[in-house]
């Protein structure tokens, strides 16, 4: 039992010296430290480069700032290393909103649609008013059918390079009460993102952001088409 013991001990220690410490500490302070997958601490930590791995791979994460990612081998000599974050330029030209990805409601000002004595509606002074406030903030409408009551935007693309992104915003509008007494439309404007050289529709993820110069068109929509 004894020498089964120390045969443990001998091997913890062995794999004790095989292992080399490396201290790694991040700007901002608060940004938060995975090694192999595995969080650890925010701002500052220590892992230790086992030989027999011959690497750690280290990712930095703080919301804000461009993720970091990267490896430290064993034969690296630095007993520290320090990383300074970038900001993520996406995050600093755009808002987090509520509102996107999903369709929200806008009961339209009888000032925009007529309604005759056999009930039939006119709408067409507020798809008139949807059109203007879309043009506004983009250069084309790709489907215009009035008859079905819908519109839709091409998507609109904007490249940031410094955060290896790009993000591509499309508007919808549709009638949803034809019968009913009052006209409302449901808006969805619809913000995604991929990495800057994605190519496929499927490599875009939704996002709970918008670009600052297209988030008026929310409060546009609103003001402009709603009851007051």
């Amino acid at each position: 039992m004894k020498r089964l013991f120390f045969l443990f001990t001998l091997f913890a220690f062995l794999s004790s010296m095989s292992a080399k410490p490396i201290k790694i500490s991040v700007i901002p302070s608060d940004a938060k430290i995975y090694i192999d997958g595995n969080y650890q601490d925010d701002g500052v930590t220590t892992a230790n480069v086992r030989k027999k791995e011959g690497f750690i791979v280290v990712k930095v994460e703080k919301e804000g700032y461009v993720t970091l990612e990267t490896k430290i081998f064993y034969t690296d000599k630095r007993k520290a290393v320090s990383y300074t974050m970038r900001r993520d330029v996406f995050f600093d030209v755009s808002v987090a909103s509520g509102l996107v990805n999903q369709y929200f409601s806008v009961t339209v000002s009888e000032d925009l649609y007529t309604v005759d004595e056999n009930g039939k509606r006119d709408a067409s002074l507020a798809w008139k008013m949807i059109h203007q406030i879309i043009l506004n903030y983009m250069d084309e409408i790709k489907i215009t059918d009035i008859a079905s009551a819908y519109i839709q935007t091409p998507w609109y693309y904007k490249n940031f390079p410094e955060a290896d992104r790009q993000v591509r915003t499309r508007v919808t509008v549709r009638e949803i009460n034809s019968g009913a007494e009052y006209l409302t439309f449901q808006i969805k404007i619809s913000s995604e993102a991929a990495y800057l050289f994605a190519n496929r529709s499927e490599s875009f993820q939704e996002i709970n952001r918008i670009i600052k110069v297209l988030e008026p068109m929310i409060g546009e929509f609103q003001a402009r088409l709603g009851k007051n």
